[in-house]
């Protein structure tokens, strides 16, 4: 009989020491933080749409510009939720305004405006779903060569003006919203212009190489 008191007795006390003692683990464990890293931070952005060129300032007769299809492939990387940088390879297949003089349009030989950028993205996260965000980027673009000639009015004389091809180093500034794998933004390249002066006549060529663009693409990898 006192063997069975003595081990209820220990069986009760064990009992006790373990319900004071749960609660203290309780108290002192700890909820997980949430990271602000990004489970999965490397991401690949496809995109197409339309881009149209800059026109040269004072250009009167700028028909000969045309606007074209543009592509871009970017690989991403998740800095955190809101920031994102990115490598950014593009071509916009568009045909740059050239003007002789400042007046006179010529129909260019370069059909396309090829880029490497280095990007950066500030997302703003919402309960929506919708993620407006806005961008900035710089890198170098590329432009092909373009042989125009011009007669002067009132002579028999062709003279030239071969525009050399274009590496240009130049900015990007975008404004876009995403929703799940899905984006739409709104670029704008500014590249410096190619000029070319004959001595002969004394006037001056104006290739003017910046753009703007507006795609749509999806996102693959990544958070959501």
């Amino acid at each position: 009989m006192r063997k069975l008191f003595a081990l209820l007795f220990v069986l009760v006390s064990f009992a006790a020491s373990a319900q004071t003692a749960q609660p203290d683990t309780l108290t002192k464990a700890k909820p997980p933080v949430k990271s602000t890293k990004p489970a999965k931070p490397f991401k690949v952005s496809i995109a197409g749409g339309y881009a149209a060129p800059a026109n040269v300032p004072g250009n009167t007769n700028a028909d000969l510009s045309k606007a074209g299809f543009v592509y871009s492939l970017e690989p991403q990387y998740e800095l955190s939720r809101n920031l994102e940088v990115g490598v950014r390879l593009e071509q916009a297949l568009i045909q740059r305004p050239e003007v002789l003089d400042n007046n006179i349009s010529l129909a260019t030989k370069a059909k396309s405006i090829l880029s490497a950028s280095l990007t950066a993205n500030y997302v703003l996260n919402t309960s929506t779903g919708l993620k407006p965000y806005v961008g900035l980027g710089a890198g170098f673009y590329y432009a092909q060569s373009s042989q125009q000639s011009y007669q002067l009015s009132g002579t028999s004389s062709v003279v030239s003006y071969p525009l050399p091809a274009t590496t240009a180093f130049g900015g990007l500034g975008r404004i876009g919203v995403k929703y799940g794998i899905v984006h739409v933004e709104a670029n704008y390249n500014l590249i410096s212009d190619t000029n070319i002066t004959n001595a002969a006549s004394r006037l001056t060529l104006t290739a003017n190489n910046s753009y703007f663009s507006v795609k749509a693409g999806i996102t693959i990898g990544g958070s959501r």
